[in-house]
């Protein structure tokens, strides 16, 4: 079996409609009376030679299998080459999981943004410092997300993550470090835990890029003098630090859990950090804005997944996402009471002399995730005249986003 026909198995359909999958590992510890096939007086039977999930049921050897006189050598031969055909297929897909690391000093904020990314709000006011590591496995945008929340308290930091780094740290794909802008005097504390962090993934060899998530940055301290001389100590600190790293690189995104949509392009930018393809979509989308003379574009997806932006300049990009993701908001809302979704959303600033346009382009996921082309133009119509070509360029990249 080729590697893309393993990609495109889908496991559920393996198992009896009464099993529910809620972690593709465990799935490999079901009895095998689960799969579609196999009774259950059968899997007793197998049990009985010490196969008592598919897991083990799939390493049976095809050469030397056990004599089992209620069950035919064709029937149990079957039953091993599918056990093998899924054991391959989840451990393809677990290791397709990407694998970020969240890190920061105790009452930094990560649990608390973990659950706006997923709907969690209620939750937010009763959560408590974690203890520990909390391993999640996360569906966010359609995509698979390996999410390691490392609780910040100094007793965790020595007698665990530190004593065993390779338990932790090994294989990540992203660092996620959460500091708490409003809290300067454990500004010292957060960079020491991050030159530990840097260190440790050195040693190891491992070089993922880090994203430095600036939380707690909220609408009504971001204008304040106090909050601007707290976010260019941490940098200073940080990128300091990040100089005796050459081979690691640093961005930075500031965040509140009181607007979801920071949240949102903050994980937007995580994502394109480990894409293969983030690089390219923009690539296509600077093509575009030059060809209709437009002022910025972006691809995003209904919930929120910014796979990319282009714009020369700063403000015109976050005026464009931002208002995006608002009018998507909006569109969900109208969504969820019945109203059928618009193909086509407009926004007219006339005594600003331009308009913000966004036009859906294609679904992506299994999930039929709509996904918009926003434009910020002064003349928004002359999108249309390329927007077929572009949609092809960008169709198989989005499927390959990660």
């Amino acid at each position: 079996m080729t590697e893309e026909e393993t990609r495109n198995i889908v496991i559920k359909d393996f198992f009896k409609s009464s099993i529910i999958l809620n972690e593709l590992d465990e799935a490999l510890k079901f009895k095998p009376d689960t799969l579609i096939g196999i009774d259950q007086i059968s899997s007793e039977k197998l049990a009985e030679y010490n196969v008592k999930n598919i897991e083990e049921l799939a390493h049976l050897s095809l050469e030397n299998l056990p004599d089992i006189k209620e069950i035919p050598p064709s029937v149990l031969v079957k039953w091993v080459k599918i056990a093998q055909v899924l054991e391959k297929a989840i451990k393809e897909k677990i290791k397709s999981h990407k694998k970020l690391l969240m890190i920061g000093l105790d009452n930094g904020g990560k649990t608390s943004i973990l659950a706006v990314l997923q709907d969690k709000f209620s939750i937010i006011k009763s959560l408590l410092p974690t203890r520990g590591v909390k391993r999640e496995k996360l569906d966010f945008f359609g995509y698979p997300i390996l999410s390691w929340d490392l609780g910040g308290q100094v007793q965790y930091r020595e007698k665990l993550y530190f004593n065993r780094p390779e338990l932790f740290f090994t294989e990540a794909d992203l660092v996620l470090y959460v500091i708490d802008t409003q809290d300067s005097d454990r500004f010292a504390e957060a960079a020491n835990y991050f030159r530990q962090v840097l260190k440790v993934l050195n040693d190891l060899n491992e070089f993922p890029p880090v994203l430095v998530v600036l939380s707690k940055s909220d609408q009504d301290v971001r204008t304040t003098l106090e909050w601007q001389n707290n976010v260019n100590a941490i940098k200073n600190k940080f990128n300091n630090i990040i100089r005796e790293h050459e081979k690691t690189t640093i961005s930075y995104a500031d965040t509140t859990i009181y607007q979801r949509e920071t949240i949102m392009q903050m994980f937007s930018e995580a994502l394109k950090l480990v894409s293969e393809t983030s690089e390219i979509i923009v690539n296509i989308l600077e093509d575009f804005t030059n060809t209709i003379e437009g002022k910025a574009t972006s691809l995003i997806s209904m919930d929120g997944l910014i796979f990319g932006s282009f714009t020369n300049s700063d403000i015109d990009e976050a005026l464009l996402n931002n208002t995006a993701l608002i009018m998507q908001t909006l569109s969900n809302f109208h969504n969820s009471i019945g109203l059928m979704r618009e193909p086509s959303m407009t926004l007219n600033f006339p005594l600003n002399g331009f308009s913000i346009r966004g036009e859906k382009l294609f679904e992506y996921s299994e999930l039929n995730i709509p996904v918009y082309l926003w434009l910020l133009s002064d003349n928004v119509e002359l999108m249309y005249e390329k927007i077929d070509y572009f949609k092809q360029q960008l169709l198989p990249l989005i499927n390959l986003f990660l």
